[in-house]
């Protein structure tokens, strides 16, 4: 006899009829008056804090009981630095923009995002349709033309007040196969995990799809997860555009910072896992990581910045460093099935055609499908629904057009081609057939037969570990080491 508490929770993870009620979001930037000038400043409200962009305000609102536990001490501090990371992009979406002017003192956090704005521009440089866009030299030419000015006022540095807890964890959550393996490790490491997921204005769908995948895994594993509506984000680009989304992880440590108070937390676990750190060379000859701010190096840095803002001893990092992404989907779904079930990779950046939780015509989809044949996982058990070896979907790997991969720049650089060879590799031979695994077979089963093992010992092998915090690290290679030592 079926369960009926069982088929009422297949059907909360698989069946979304709430999506077919949300209009498409407004593709448009608010209207600000500029003249040659933005005129920027931040304000503390007793909901969270405001930033005004010369005749506009936008909101970023805390549930009371986490912002009431925040330190007032710090509050300014956090405002000013939320308030300039997300407008130094807007000379790239207001293109009459010569100067910006805050009205705050130099915040810590310039430098940082100076630094990792201008090197994650090659990456949205890749991105654009023109010519002139494209290249890198072109966008950097841009942010030396602009004028930052800030205040006379002396720069607040925040006082250092606070005890953490290293067995507590706030981490952005997303029901990706990274969030989720990062909160299946944690939670099996007995730490106590609080997930946040940080919805975007332009991204409607993902926030109703996680919400209502968010009611049955809280009943499963008992574990609220909160949602933080980042109304500012309205000021990056919208429909499908890039700038302003260079150093979004970054801008998340310094909103969950409230989290980490009220938490007491020891950590931000964010999932940056190893091939962030993979490099290419653009068209305009600069060298270049096609998700910088994912990097290592990077989330060390991210993690230097967001602590001397916080003042506290916070340490950001990554327990996924070590391993690559056809890794991680294997260990999920083999050793986490019951987790790996609400697996939600896709950022629906459109009205999907039905009641699903993938798009089912990205490039990430198309990764994550070939990713779950590799391992023996069956698409259908996360919800796909459509077979994505037939002849149309070609265009969505990588491997066969990634000049018109347009979905991510990851694909686009060609960044994962090897990782993705292997993983049709290994589809091909677990018996998977249509027109697309033709296709590979004819154009790389010699290649990857040639290079399986070289190829199985980099993405399936055990790497870097720098992220990983210090108590975590033994631990988390031994759980990495017992799942793989088939595999390589």
């Amino acid at each position: 006899m079926t369960n009926p508490a069982r088929v009422s929770l297949i059907s909360a993870i698989t069946d979304f009829p709430q999506l077919q009620k949300i209009s498409e979001p407004e593709d448009k930037l608010p209207r600000i008056k500029v003249n040659g000038v933005a005129k920027i400043s931040a304000q503390v409200k007793d909901f969270g804090l405001q930033v005004a962009v010369n005749n506009r305000i936008f909101r970023l609102r805390y549930p009371s009981t986490i912002w009431n536990r925040f330190p007032k001490t710090h509050r300014k501090i956090l405002s000013q630095n939320i308030a300039f990371s997300m407008t130094y992009h807007l000379p790239y979406l207001y293109t009459s923009l010569k100067k910006m002017q805050y009205n705050l003192p130099v915040p810590l956090s310039e430098a940082f995002f100076y630094k990792g704005f201008s090197q994650a521009l090659p990456s949205t440089a890749v991105m654009q349709d023109d010519e002139k866009a494209r290249m890198t030299s072109n966008l950097l030419r841009r942010l030396y033309d602009v004028e930052y000015v800030y205040s006379n006022k002396k720069t607040d540095i925040p006082p250092y007040n606070r005890t953490s807890f290293e067995d507590c964890a706030v981490m952005p959550f997303t029901f990706g196969k990274d969030s989720l393996l990062t909160f299946a490790i944690a939670r099996d490491m007995g730490l106590t995990i609080y997930p946040i997921f940080i919805a975007e204005p332009y991204s409607p769908y993902e926030e109703v799809i996680k919400k209502i995948l968010a009611e049955p895994f809280k009943k499963e594993f008992r574990t609220q997860i909160s949602f933080l509506r980042n109304r500012l984000g309205i000021l990056r680009e919208p429909d499908d555009g890039w700038f302003g989304w260079e150093m979004q992880l970054t801008q998340y440590s310094l909103m969950l910072l409230p989290y980490v108070y009220a938490r007491r937390a020891g950590y931000i676990l964010f999932s940056n896992e190893q091939s962030c750190n993979d490099t290419v060379v653009d068209e305009d000859g600069f060298k270049y990581n096609p998700v910088f701010e994912q990097s290592h190096s990077w989330l060390l840095q991210n993690s230097l910045m967001t602590s001397i803002i916080g003042g506290n001893s916070l340490s950001i990092g990554s327990i996924l460093e070590p391993i690559h992404e056809i890794a991680i989907e294997r260990i999920l779904h083999k050793r986490y099935p019951s987790i790996a079930k609400y697996q939600s990779s896709c950022d629906l950046p459109h009205k999907p055609e039905s009641q699903r939780r993938w798009c089912e015509s990205c490039s990430k989809c198309a990764r994550m499908y070939i990713f779950m044949l590799a391992n023996g996982i069956n698409p259908n058990t996360v919800g796909f629904k459509r077979n994505l070896l037939r002849d149309k979907y070609h265009c969505l790997y990588t491997i066969f057009n990634s000049n018109k991969v347009k979905d991510f720049g990851y694909d686009q650089s060609q960044a994962g081609k090897d990782e993705q060879i292997l993983a049709f590799l290994m589809a091909y031979r677990n018996n998977h057939k249509g027109p697309v695994m033709k296709s590979f077979a004819r154009k790389y089963l010699s290649y990857a037969r040639k290079n399986e093992k070289r190829l199985r010992l980099k993405y399936f092998g055990i790497h870097s570990t720098k992220t990983i915090p210090q108590e975590l690290k033994t631990r988390v290679v031994n759980i990495y080491r017992h799942e793989l030592r088939k595999m390589v």
